[in-house]
Parts: C-alpha cells; structure tokens; sequence
C-alpha cells in the first residue's frame, strides 16, 4: 500500500525540459517547484536551452526564496514577486499560488483534504538584463499569469478528484498541456527581444526622414494614421505585403511612444518556424498579441482588404481598441465602439472570469470570424487639429540637422502630456464639486438625482462641451487623443468624459435649482 502513494528520493528528482527559440530563449531557466514541509522547496521541472544544467543548486536556493514565508498562505490567486539578486548574477519573477489538496495527494493520514500545496513558477535572467526586462516586466507578467491560469491552475483543479499522487498530477498536466504553451512564450519574448523597435528611433528611417515619402504615401492618409494610433493608446496593427513599408509605418509611428513603450513593440520579421522537443511545429508569425504597442504582419489577401491574419477575439482582448493600417490600400480601420463602452465591457468580461473561472478569457469573446465589419473606415475617424498642425510644421523642419524633428516630436508628445494632466486635474476638481454638491443637498434629494441618473440608458458625470472650452480643446479627435493619455495617470478618465451627457445634464440642472 505503501509504495502506491511513496516515491524514493531518486524517483522525485526534478525533470528537465529543453526549450528552442530562434537567436537563444529569452530566460535562462525557467522553474516549477513546490513546498514540502520535510524537505523545504522542492523543483520539479526545469525548462532550459541546454540539455545540461550545472546551476541546479543555484535553482534550489531562489526556490527557497520565492517559497520562503509562505506555508500557511491563504491567499488566492496568484501573486508575483521580483527579485535582483547580483551576487547571483541573476533577476527573477516568482509567481506563487496554492492548489488545494484532495485526498490521496500525499501517503500521510493528516493530510486532509482542504489543505493546500504551495507552488512556485519562476523565470532567471541574467542580471545585465534588467534594464530590459524591466521594460517588458508588465507584458511578461500579463502572458505568464494568463499561461498559468489556462494550462496548468485550470487543469489541475480538474484532476483535483483523482486519486494519484501530486506529482504524478504535475508530470501530467506539463506533458498534456503546459510545456507546449510555455514553448510559445519563450517563441514570443524572444521575438519581442530580437525585433522591437530600437531606441532612439533613425529618423531617416521614418516617413520624416524624407518628405517625398510623406507625399508618396499621401499626407493625409499618414495623419489618420498618427491620429488614430493616438486615440487608441499607441495600439496599432500594421499590415501590408512590403515589409519595408510595414516597418517604416512602425518606426514612425514609435516616435510617439515612451522608450518603454517601443521595448514592448515588434516590428515585422520573417516567420520562423521551431519544433520543439515534443515534435510540434510552433510558428509564431501570424498571431496578434494583445498587450504589443505595434505590431507588423504579411497581409493575407491584397484583393480582400477586409481578411486579417487573426481574429476580432484576439484584437478585442487587448486593454484598447486597436488601430490597423494597411499599407497596401493606404486604409485605416480602428474599432467601431464608444471607448468607454469597451473598457466596460472589457472589464465586465474579466470580472466574469474570475467569478466563474469555468473559461479562459480568450473563449469569454463571442465573435469567431476575421472580418472587419466591425471597423470603421478611415472616413470615419475622428480629426486631431493637433495633429494636422503637427505634420503641416514637421515638413517645414531641416531633414538633413541631427536631432531637430526628434526633438519637436519630443515637444509635442510633452505638450500632449500636460494637456492630458490639466484635463485630469480639471475631472477630478469637478467631480469633487459634484459630490460635495451632492452631499449637501441631502440625502433625499440625492437618492433622486441618483435614481434618474440611474435610469438613462448612458450616463456621463461631466458637460463635455464645456470641459473643451475651459481647456481650449477644439476638437473631439483632440479631445480623444488627451483623454487616452489622461486614462494612463487616472484611471477611468475615459469613462467619466466620454460618455453621453444627457443624464448628466439633467443633474446639472436641478443642482441650478437648490
């Protein structure tokens, strides 16, 4: 009976995976391991490049500190932790959760079900990565939460009434399901390494290193193209059958993201195609991935403007809209919805993941096809003035003096900048007068306004109108351009000015009244 549930100490040594990316894998080693309360951290599999692994004793000792602390935990979901350990030559991301453990998971009579198991999935770097990864850190952080989630938590939870050991449950889930997907990711970061856009950006490189480019490719369609990848938040498809020109859209639409920013952008490289060890080819060209600031892909169909590369279910997991261009048609679609109403709906998606937790958060996306019919036409966008001037002074700029357009560039993403926390300062004033207004009405008067606020199809807490004349905004598409870079220092900014205002001017007007 023993020896159903008992492993010797040879049979528990960790396993070893060899993981491929093209240009090496993006991690030095990445770990599983789990809390025993005899033996301490214990790893059970190791992925890496190379098939011999001489740091083991190294991995045991940052096991030890992401599992440190942590027996009794009863927290829920998963929680990351960072290290930078240079006396290791190392940085690491830890994420820790707990699994509950079910009858049978272990051969000692108290260990009852309802007792959870401590896990710990870390990534090693290289410490002289750290500038770099740190730029990524939030991106990576997202993949390997949503990874853990999907195909290993879901599926354990599933295996939770079998009668098998622990880690035979493990070894299961990582064969069937994990090591696969976690194969992609490394595809994934590596690729994001290899190819972002660099920083600083070559302005010979861009549609403004020479002007006839802007001319050549018609200056207004290069303004929808800028206007609309501001107002939806640096997000933004290019597609086209000249990588030459996908990437010279890339570049120069990366002159108005952060260093940061352009770290988690991917210019268009040639697609790769790598077998892992389990004999699956893993190509990785043609998948859009939400999170990504811009990104290049091959369009499918010249003759179907229409056909994407990927499907409305991946695009609308991204936190923004997105915009794409396509380059062939000299087209430019952004999704057509109030932005507010896709932060709500977005966010209501995931509240319902994790409530049910029944689903992953891609199959929560009702839409199958990759049509655009839910896209506008670049007819349809609206019209940045900021922008327009913008680009009628660039080509006014010497193109042959280093610096100068970089440096005007600069200046009006900074002016951009300030606008947005006017605007912030401007909401949260205002909100704060509505409220005290609120307060001191009284509580009978105020359940009233709520109630009617209430049952407006859409509400909005702020007189739009008057919010562009206090700031000096002259147009909607400016306005939507500072109220996307308002959202990234508070959040929620879009759903406060964006919204219709006819239930708000109702409360506005009994407020003249009291």
């Amino acid at each position: 009976e023993m020896s159903r549930y008992f492993r010797t100490e040879l049979e528990l040594h960790h396993r070893k995976h060899q993981i491929q990316a093209p240009g090496g894998i993006y991690f030095s080693s990445v770990v599983l391991s789990v809390w025993d309360n005899i033996h301490g951290p214990k790893i059970l599999h190791i992925w890496t490049a190379d098939r011999v692994l001489d740091e083991d004793k190294k991995l045991v000792t940052i096991a030890n500190f992401t599992l440190n602390d942590e027996a009794g935990r009863d927290q829920e979901g998963i929680e990351t932790k960072f290290y930078s350990l240079p006396k290791h030559g190392v940085i690491v991301t830890a994420f820790v959760f707990s699994l509950e453990t079910s009858r049978g998971d272990r051969m000692r009579s108290d260990r009852m079900k309802g007792e959870k198991d401590i896990f710990s999935f870390f990534l090693v770097l290289p410490y002289s990565e750290i500038s770099e990864y740190l730029a990524r850190y939030t991106f990576c952080q997202e993949k390997v939460e949503k990874l853990l989630d999907d195909n290993f938590l879901h599926y354990m939870k599933k295996m939770s009434s079998e009668r098998a050991l622990l880690i035979d449950k493990v070894d299961k889930v990582i064969t069937d399901h994990f090591s696969n997907q976690l194969q992609k990711l490394v595809i994934l970061m590596a690729s994001i390494r290899d190819h972002s856009v660099p920083y600083p950006i070559d302005i010979k490189q861009t549609f403004f290193g020479n002007m006839s480019d802007i001319a050549k490719q018609s200056s207004d369609f290069l303004k929808k193209a800028i206007t609309s990848h501001l107002q939806t938040g640096g997000y933004t498809v290019v597609l086209g059958q000249d990588s030459e020109s996908v990437n010279r859209m890339i570049l120069t639409l990366g002159l108005f993201l952060t260093s940061k920013e352009q770290k988690t952008s991917r210019l268009l490289y040639p697609p790769v195609a790598v077998e892992t060890q389990e004999g699956i080819n893993v190509d990785n060209f043609c998948h859009y991935e939400p999170g990504l600031y811009l990104q290049g892909y091959i369009s499918m169909d010249t003759n179907n403007s229409s056909l994407l590369p990927f499907t409305k279910n991946e695009l609308e997991d991204n936190c923004m809209p997105s915009t794409i261009i396509n380059m062939d048609k000299l087209e430019v679609w952004v999704f057509n919805i109030n932005l507010a109403n896709y932060i709500r709906e977005r966010s209501e998606r995931i509240r319902k993941f994790e409530e049910e937790k029944k689903v992953t958060r891609r199959r929560l996306l009702s839409y199958k096809d990759s049509d655009m019919s839910q896209y506008d036409e670049s007819a349809k966008l609206l019209d940045s003035s900021l922008v327009h001037v913008f680009l009628q002074e660039v080509q006014l700029l010497p193109v042959n003096t280093p610096g100068v357009i970089e440096s005007y560039t600069t200046q009006f993403i900074r002016l951009l900048n300030l606008k947005a926390f006017a605007l912030v300062k401007y909401v949260e004033a205002e909100l704060k007068l509505m409220d005290n207004q609120l307060y001191l009405a009284g509580e009978q008067i105020a359940s009233a306004l709520t109630l009617s606020a209430a049952s407006a199809s859409s509400t909005s807490r702020l007189n739009t109108s008057l919010l562009m004349q206090n700031l000096s905004i002259e147009s909607d598409g400016d306005l939507r351009v500072i109220v996307i870079k308002a959202e990234r220092i508070r959040p929620k900014t879009c759903l406060d000015v964006l919204e219709p205002l006819e239930a708000a001017a109702q409360v506005l007007q009994q407020f003249e009244t009291l």
